[in-house]
C-alpha cells in the first residue's frame, strides 16, 4: 500500500490601492479561473457526500492538466452492502495471495501486525465494516510455521468476481483515526503480479495528512499529498480516473494526484482494508466504514 497528495490552494482576493496591486490580483484572479483541475474537481464532485473543505495545500501536478469528461464509461459494479452478511460471491475477506486458507496476514508489508481475518468483515445497516481489534491472534509467518500476531482486522477484495483496466473509481467510506491504523483503499493487478499498484487513499495513525500513490512498473512511487483532518468524521468519496493516459484521484473536491506518466495497462482489482502498524498500548483499535463502491468500466 502506498500513498500521494496534491491539493488545490485556496486564493484570496486582495482589495489593493495602488495600481501595480491591483494588475497582480487581477492576474491571480485570472489564473484561478483557468485552472482546469480547480473546474473539474468541482464538476465531479459527489452531493451526496458530506464533504468538508480541507485546509491549504500546495498542488503537485505530474505532467498533467484536466481530467476529461467521459461520458462515454459505464457503470460495471455497484453495491451499498445490503444485508447482514458479506456477498462472498462478490468479496474475498483474504488476499488473494495467502499461502494458507484461514485467515492472512500481508506478508509483503513487514510492519504490520496484524492478522486478517473474516470474523472482523461485518455488514449492517447499509455499511461495510472493517474491525482491527487488539486481541492476540494465532496465526503463521509467510513459510506456514505457526506465530502469534498481536491484534486481528479485516479486509474486503473484489479479487474472486470483479477486475478492470481503465474506468473510473468511486468509494464512500469513513476512515477511523488511532495509534497505528492504516486504513487503505488501493488496486492490484489481477494476474498476481507487482508493481504496478494504484493507492488511492492511505492513512496513518492520527496524522492530519493522507495520501494518494502511483507504484510504477519501474519501482518508482509519485505520491501526493494533502491535508484532510476531517477523514475520520462523516462521509467522505474517494474518487479514482484512470486511463490509458492519465490516472487523477480526488477526495471530496480535493485533488490528490495527477498523473500522465507511468500509467499501469493491467486489468486490475480493488482492495479495501484495515491494516496496523504498531504494537504501542491502545494501537489497532477502530472501525473502517464503507458506504458503497462503484466502478465505471471505459466502454
Amino acid at each position: 500500500m502506498g500513498k500521494s497528495s496534491t491539493g488545490k490552494m485556496p486564493r484570496s482576493v486582495l482589495i489593493a490601492m495602488a495600481t501595480s496591486l491591483v494588475i497582480a490580483v487581477t492576474m491571480l484572479i485570472a489564473g484561478c479561473a483557468s485552472d482546469p483541475a480547480a473546474s473539474t474537481a468541482l464538476a465531479w464532485s459527489d452531493p451526496a457526500s458530506s464533504a468538508a473543505s480541507s485546509p491549504a495545500a500546495s498542488v503537485t501536478t505530474v505532467g498533467a492538466t484536466a481530467f476529461p469528461q467521459a461520458a462515454s464509461w459505464k457503470l460495471a459494479f455497484s453495491t451499498s452492502f445490503p444485508g447482514t452478511t458479506v456477498d462472498t460471491s462478490t468479496w474475498d475477506e483474504c488476499y488473494p495471495w495467502s499461502p494458507v486458507t484461514w485467515g492472512c496476514n500481508n506478508f509483503g508489508n513487514k510492519n504490520e501486525v496484524e492478522w486478517f481475518q473474516s470474523s472482523q468483515v461485518h455488514v449492517a445497516n447499509g455499511q461495510l465494516a472493517l474491525v482491527a481489534q487488539r486481541t492476540p491472534t494465532e496465526g503463521t509467518d509467510a513459510n506456514g510455521s505457526p506465530k502469534e500476531y498481536a491484534c486481528r482486522s479485516g479486509m474486503a477484495t473484489t479479487y474472486p468476481s470483479f477486475s478492470f483496466a481503465y474506468g473510473k473509481v468511486q468509494v464512500v467510506a469513513r476512515l477511523p483515526f488511532g495509534t497505528g491504523l492504516w486504513p487503505a483503499i488501493w488496486l492490484v493487478p489481477q494476474d498476481g503480479t507487482w508493481p504496478p499498484e494504484i493507492d488511492i487513499i492511505e492513512h496513518w495513525g492520527t496524522q492530519s495528512t493522507a495520501r494518494s500513490t502511483l507504484h510504477t512498473n519501474s519501482g518508482q512511487q509519485i505520491r501526493g499529498t494533502i491535508p484532510f483532518p476531517q477523514a475520520d468524521q462523516g462521509w467522505h468519496t474517494y474518487t479514482l480516473y484512470w486511463t490509458s493516459s492519465r490516472i487523477t484521484v480526488y477526495y471530496d473536491n480535493e485533488l490528490a494526484l495527477n498523473i500522465t506518466k507511468d500509467i499501469p495497462t493491467k486489468a486490475m482489482y480493488l482492495l479495501l482494508d484495515l491494516a496496523d502498524d504498531s504494537n504501542a498500548a491502545g494501537s489497532c483499535t477502530g472501525t473502517m466504514l464503507v458506504k458503497s463502491v462503484k466502478i465505471w468500466k471505459a466502454s
